[in-house]
């Protein structure tokens, strides 16, 4: 447990930044564990394998629209898989604007090794929540919140819900 953390003092004025932080050691813990594996890849990339395996010649809108990516981050992100030699990025013969993704007999040959990291990950994430499904359902509830009306909406409306009871006072 960590003591004098100001993040936590500040209780819901350091959610995002805490959110933040738990995100940047899971990926620098990620990237140490996927090298000491000697894995040539990112750590958001797994997401990219697994919806590719499970939908062969997906095309790029489709797995952006999937992983709720934009569509330059997401070609930035393919485009770095597919220099690195795990993905076949091609035009769709009837809609040349469609570029089309499928996985690489590279990444099909170590895929594999990389399921079997992923599912000790799980394992262990699973493990950091004891079991419990609560963070997960938390998550869940904010992304759908925030999918009604933006972080940015909500602020906006209190703000003028205080300016109306400074008026009215």
């Amino acid at each position: 447990m960590m003591t004098n953390d100001y993040l936590r003092e500040l209780r819901y004025l350091g959610v995002t930044a805490r959110l933040k932080r738990l995100s940047d050691a899971l990926s620098t813990s990620i990237k140490e564990l996927y090298r000491s594996q000697g894995f040539d890849i990112e750590p958001s990339w797994h997401l990219v394998f697994l919806y590719v395996k499970r939908h062969p010649e997906t095309a790029v809108t489709q797995l952006a629209d999937a992983l709720k990516l934009s569509q330059p981050a997401m070609t930035k992100m393919l485009d770095r898989m597919a220099k690195r030699g795990y993905l076949r990025i091609r035009q769709d013969g009837a809609d040349g604007r469609r570029r089309c993704i499928s996985l690489s007999s590279l990444a099909l040959a170590r895929l594999p090794e990389f399921e079997r990291v992923w599912g000790a990950g799980e394992n262990s994430i699973r493990e950091l929540l004891a079991e419990s499904d609560a963070l997960l359902q938390g998550l869940e509830q904010i992304e759908d919140k925030l999918q009604h009306q933006s972080f940015a909406q909500r602020v906006t409306d209190r703000l003028g819900d205080c300016n109306r009871e400074r008026q009215d006072a």
